[in-house]
């Protein structure tokens, strides 16, 4: 820790001159003064150095961690009755890590599903293999057609509200990709946070999926 020797002199200086004629030296003044001023920017030097650790404590508690389980910390913290000073600071915390962590994992899921659409245009006409987790959890295996879906829907042939309800879909729903199943011959949609694996042209990318 630094300290500025010229302010804290110029302080000294200020409370001895404050002090005149109370019978002391001015040499007394100024040592008694000087000691005062010393132990005032030491102590909070210790404050700030207390501050700070307090600081990487808790950010060192929220880091790495998923969103899910600092969002149920902050639940268990807000149902708290009563939190006191470090406990707020701990939620204040707390709530600006889980908006960082959500930050950070939507942009992981956007580029990893922007890879996964990737590889699907990539087979273009041509069959592709999909295996991923359906809802209930079970594994799904899906041989897709790519052309097909085309001609099973109706694009700018359909209606203003259905057009407008469709991207309100695509908005909401980004993890889910529509496909043609070709053994059900059926449009399905995929999603995209729980493929396991697609194989097109032959190769196999195997993926780690959301649980």
């Amino acid at each position: 820790m630094t300290f500025d020797r010229a302010q804290i002199m110029q302080a000294a200086w200020t409370i001895a001159r404050r002090f005149a004629g109370n019978r002391e030296t001015w040499g007394q003044r100024l040592s008694r003064a000087l000691k005062s001023v010393w132990w005032d920017v030491k102590d909070a030097a210790r404050s700030a150095a207390r501050l700070a650790a307090a600081v990487a404590e808790r950010a060192a508690h929220f880091a790495g961690r998923s969103a899910a389980s600092i969002r149920a910390e902050v639940e268990n913290m807000e149902n708290t009755d009563r939190l006191g000073f470090d406990g707020i600071q701990r939620l204040s915390d707390a709530r600006r890590a889980l908006a960082e962590a959500e930050a950070r994992e939507a942009d992981a899921a956007a580029e990893d599903f922007a890879a996964k659409r990737a590889l699907i245009a990539a087979a273009q006409g041509r069959f592709y293999v999909v295996s991923f987790i359906r809802a209930d959890g079970t594994r799904r295996v899906m041989r897709v057609q790519p052309a097909a879906l085309k001609f099973h829907v109706k694009g700018e042939a359909a209606s203003e509200a259905s057009r407008k309800a469709a991207e309100t879909r695509a908005q909401r729903h980004s993890h889910l990709q529509p496909v043609w199943d070709a053994d059900a011959k059926a449009p399905r949609s995929v999603n995209l946070a729980t493929i396991l694996s697609i194989k097109v042209d032959g190769a196999t990318h195997t993926f780690n999926a959301a649980s």
